[in-house]
This record gives C-alpha cells, structure tokens and sequence, in this order.
C-alpha cells in the first residue's frame, strides 16, 4: 500500500470529523420524489429514492460498526438544530413539504434514530429556557425550540493512520511518500495486462518497480488521473465536489454539543462542532477538478462566518480574525454514464463502482 503523500494528507484529514448516517439525504430523496420529474418517469424516481434510502440504511450500518467496534476512535456527538420559526420560507432543501419542518422534526429524528434499531442516544427536544442554559452563545430568545439528536464523530487523520498500521501488522508492506509514475505492461494470453508500477520515492528519489498480481487504485477524487495511466483517453468516472471548514475558538461552541443550521442560504447542512478545545465549522460545497492540498477560498470562508453569525447572539461578534485555521477538501462522488447531462452525481453508487468499474479498466490479472 503507497501513498503519494503522507498517509492521511489529503481528503482524510479535511472532513467534518462526522461519521454521519445521511440525515440530509433521505431529505433530498423525499424531494425528489416529491418533485415533478416523478410524473415523468416514475420508475426511475422511485429506482432513484430506493437507491438513496438503501444508501442511507448503509451509513448506518457503518456508522454503528464504528461507533461499536472502534471506542477509542470515535464518540457519539450531540448537535442541536434550533428552531426559529414553525414553518421557514424559503424552505429548506428548496422543497415545500419541508417548510413545516419546525413542526415535523421530533417525528422525522425518532425515525432517523429507528434506522440504526435504536442502538444510538435517543433524540429529544430542548425548551427554549434549557437551550438558553446551554448555549448562552445563542440567540436563544429567537427560538421556539431546540431538536438535539446524535451523530457519530472521530478523529479522521487517526482512523486513516490506524487503517494504515492494523494493515502493517497483519502483513501488508506500506509507504508514504511513494508516488506512482507509469505502469508495466506484460503480454499475457495475446492480452495486454499490468503486472507492475513504477514509483518514485519522494524522499530519496529513488524509482523501482513493484510488482504484484492485482493492483487497486484507491486515489479517491485523485483517481481518473491515476486511470489515465493505462488510458489517456479514458472516460472520466469522478467528479469532484470541494469542502470548505474553517476553526473557531472554543467560546464560540457548547463544549459538550454541536449544533446544525438546516436552512443555509445555499441549502446545505451547516455544522458548528466542538472540536479538541476548538468550533469546527464547515463545510460548504463547490464543483470543481480536484487539486492536491488547495487552500480554502476567502470567499468561502466570509460566507461560512456569515452563516454563523445568524444564530449567534448579537454580542458575540464573529471577525475574520477569529479564524485560527481553515482547509479545504475534495469529495470523489462518482460520474454515472448512464446519467443525464444535468444529474447530480451519485454518493451511494460511488463505492460499488469504484471496486468494480476501476479495476475492470485497469484489466488487472
């Protein structure tokens, strides 16, 4: 196993530090079966909100294989979700249905909390008195109320590097800084196939060859380049989606509580998470072709800041000096080719056609 970088250096240490089972997904699913394009072709609506449900059904599986299995790598997160008006318009994830939301979300979290059977923390509502109690950061006297559920949450980079090591010490030969430049090629059967790559040591600059029967290119949004290896021409089967986050000091946050803005003035999620003594913010999110440690954009920053300061007290000022660090990462979601020119990428088909699609092109042996 080689990593062109340091293991964790990418996508692995950029993310919202959530094990997140997809709450916001059965949301836009909903919606889109509710949508019009339903009445057009509804066999493949229904095929759509089938797939994004059993998705979702996924992420929970893996969030509580995790939260069980790996204690001291991951906690169980309280986020709180205030609720500022019973019925929001424009609604948030742009659908009507969800305008009611204030009203509907007690009933909607006990549902997402059945779909893990029940095995995490129980969802609950906060008053506005106890919200206020909480957190004093809040514009609490705008609320209603306050839904508190839970999410898994982990140290990314450290789950990564504890992946990396576990493989080690069950065999497995691993480097960092070790970069793949070209593959070999060998006639096999009047076909031909990869029997090796050539890498380079960053650190050395020493080139060799490795060899071996199978090869998997595991480059998340870094992969079609690594593809273009074996065809320049290939089709491209990644589409890459930037994350913004940016850190805040510890006041900004309950220590214990996160909390989450459902209707942003994009439509997104937005977290506002402890984080080691720190508030985690993020994450916003921009198509683009994936760049290899990007810095976070100002523009995106300003407006994550912007978003915060909604449900912030108005004696809690927000600058851009209270930013201590920010990064920015790259999601890989995977292209369907089969997909109109206007769908959105699918995250649920991602890791099926990774493991099949990929190595199929690669024509390991």
């Amino acid at each position: 196993m080689i990593e062109r970088g340091d293991f964790a250096s990418e996508t692995s240490s950029r993310s919202t530090k959530l094990i997140w089972a997809g709450i916001r997904y059965i949301g836009t699913a909903v919606a889109a079966l509710l949508s019009r394009n339903t009445l057009k072709n509804p066999k493949q609506s229904i095929e759509n909100f089938v797939g994004e449900f059993k998705m979702v059904l996924g992420a929970h599986r893996e969030r509580r294989f995790l939260l069980e299995t790996q204690p001291h790598l991951t906690h169980w997160q309280p986020i709180a979700v205030p609720i500022e008006k019973w019925v929001s318009w424009p609604p948030p994830m742009g659908h009507p249905l969800f305008a009611a939301a204030g009203l509907m979300l007690p009933l909607v979290f006990k549902f997402y909390d059945s779909l893990s059977s029940f095995s995490c923390p129980s969802s609950y509502v906060l008053s506005k008195r106890r919200a206020l109690k909480l957190f004093p950061q809040l514009d609490s006297p705008r609320m209603k109320y306050t839904q508190v559920f839970y999410e898994g949450m982990h140290n990314d980079a450290r789950t990564c590097l504890s992946i990396a090591l576990t493989a080690a010490e069950s065999g497995a030969t691993i480097g960092n800084y070790v970069e793949v430049v070209s593959l070999e090629r060998t006639d096999v059967d009047d076909k031909e196939r990869v029997t090796g790559v050539t890498v380079i040591d960053r650190l050395s600059d020493e080139t060799f060859v490795i060899q071996a029967k199978a090869f998997v290119f595991a480059g998340g949004p870094f992969t079609d380049g690594l593809r273009k290896l074996e065809d320049e021409n290939c089709e491209a089967a990644v589409s890459g989606a930037a994350g913004t986050h940016i850190v805040l000091p510890g006041y900004f946050s309950h220590e214990g509580m996160g909390l989450l803005d459902i209707n942003t003035s994009d439509g997104r999620f937005l977290f506002f998470l402890p984080w080691q003594g720190h508030t985690l913010v993020g994450t916003t999110d921009r198509k683009g072709e994936p760049r290899s440690s990007p810095a976070a954009p100002e523009d995106e920053i300003q407006w994550l800041l912007n978003e915060v300061k909604k449900y912030l007290s108005p004696e809690l000022r927000v600058r851009r000096s209270d930013v201590l660090s920010a990064w920015q990462g790259w999601r890989p979601l995977a292209r369907d080719p089969h997909a109109p020119p206007d769908a959105p990428p699918s995250r649920g088909k991602f890791e099926l056609f990774q493991s099949v699609s990929w190595l199929k092109t690669m024509q390991i042996m």
